[in-house]
């Protein structure tokens, strides 16, 4: 099916034409055809197969693409609540987590993928346990996803196994929605042997890394002591950075570090939410975008979070940056769109995504500007990255199709995945 989408408010994040008060979004297939101003007044190929979306107080903008999280995680929102890092890990979640089966993976993923798209988010980047279930829930909800087998402790290498199996699986498939990372979760949960093993298997098999890098000061000390490195020098040291990774957190770094990060083109994920709530401290991305370092955005998961809300997570991240280095121009509203959009893409591998632009794959979402939360619009930059709580996502279109249209899902029973939802979890907790 081709989709129009006219007389819309476009912000495309393409900056030859970054803003179009009115104008037509085309849509065939998976991919833009047409973008720009006015009616249009091209040809329709099959009129017949061609839906027509009056955009009228919309603003068309692409999804928002949560370059960190952890998605089943949403089963332990609200769980260990009022811990540092290390002991909410070792004395609260790792514990509950070791309880988890097959259908807890299933339905806490799809929630997770329930409240992202509900906010408008149409891709993610998952690093947790029995990503087969992570797939076919991904599948299932026609959502854009990276999926990653966290590798942790003595039983990395069958870990790693089952990551080279689930990998064969998706590149067999051929689904370009889809894709598969490597994921050790830390340097402080891995030993060196085991970095530089995960380091070469991504190697030969020419995948990205996504782990967990300098979130905190027990890290940095772990690793000092450890080593007497810090944790971007080890996993240079080890091979990690010889291929593109995704670094979620890079909250304790020095100038050395950023360096490397820049040299290897290592793609930061901010995580301001997580950040704070674990008081792990504040990343100095100010500094790493003045370098040109790719830092993106996520949410981590529910439980130090506690929403997978990327609206939410743009405010936070450009406010505390600007209290950060006591300077109110640093990280503008484009600036944060821009890495929670189209610096996302390219850490993921996704190629022509997270613009508005002709050629680009189409994945969309429609915000409903009659919300006195959106007026006036003097910059709508602004209002999207400062103003909106993700409620006026009204439109999700993603690869294509539409997958939530005048705030419904389609296709998608949201009412008996609460109800199993609440059902598991009370299982869990009694």
């Amino acid at each position: 099916m081709n989709i129009l989408i006219k007389n819309a408010f476009i912000v495309t994040m393409d900056e030859k034409k970054e803003i179009i008060e009115r104008g037509y979004v085309l849509i065939e297939g998976e991919n833009i055809k047409s973008v720009g101003e006015g009616e249009y007044k091209g040809e329709f190929e099959n009129i017949q197969n061609t839906k027509v979306i009056n955009g009228e107080n919309y603003c068309v903008m692409p999804g928002l693409i949560n370059a960190h999280t952890h998605a089943a995680m949403t089963l332990l929102r609200g769980y260990g609540e009022g811990l540092p890092l290390m002991q909410w890990l070792n004395h609260k979640i790792w514990p509950m987590e070791a309880k988890f089966k097959e259908e807890h993976i299933k339905v806490g993923t799809e929630l997770a993928c329930i409240e992202m798209l509900r906010s408008g988010t149409t891709t993610f980047n998952d690093m947790y346990f029995m990503q087969e279930q992570v797939l076919e829930v991904v599948k299932d909800m026609n959502m854009r996803a990276v999926l990653g087998l966290p590798m942790i402790g003595e039983a990395w290498e069958n870990q790693l196994k089952q990551s080279l199996d689930i990998m064969q699986k998706v590149d067999k498939e051929g689904n370009s929605t889809l894709k598969m990372m490597f994921a050790p979760h830390s340097p402080y949960t891995l030993s060196y042997d085991a970095l530089k093993g995960i380091a070469q298997a991504a190697k030969e098999k020419n995948k990205r890394i996504h782990i967990h890098v300098s979130e905190t000061e027990d890290e940095v000390n772990i690793m000092k002591e450890k080593y007497n490195k810090t944790t971007c020098e080890l996993l240079e040291e080890v091979g990690i950075f010889q291929s593109p990774v995704v670094a979620a957190h890079c909250v304790h770094l020095t100038k050395k570090d950023m360096n490397i990060l820049q040299k290897a083109g290592v793609s930061p994920v901010y995580n301001p939410q997580s950040n704070m709530k674990l008081a792990s401290g504040t990343s100095p991305v100010g500094e790493m975008l003045d370098m040109r370092i790719n830092v993106c955005l996520g949410t981590d998961g529910t439980s130090s979070n506690n929403n997978l809300n990327m609206f939410e997570e743009m405010e936070t991240a450009a406010f505390l940056q600007k209290l950060k280095y006591s300077d109110a121009t640093k990280i503008s509203p484009n600036t944060v769109l821009k890495m929670a959009t189209y610096n996302g893409a390219k850490a993921l591998g996704f190629e022509n995504l997270g613009m508005i632009k002709e050629g680009f794959k189409c994945d969309i979402i429609m915000l409903d500007l009659n919300r006195p939360n959106m007026v006036p619009v003097y910059d709508m930059h602004s209002n999207l990255a400062f103003s909106a709580n993700g409620s006026e996502v009204q439109y999700v279109i993603v690869n294509g199709n539409i997958i939530m249209e005048k705030g419904k899902l389609l296709n998608i029973d949201e009412e008996k995945i609460i109800y199993e939802g609440n059902k598991l979890c009370k299982k869990l907790i009694y």
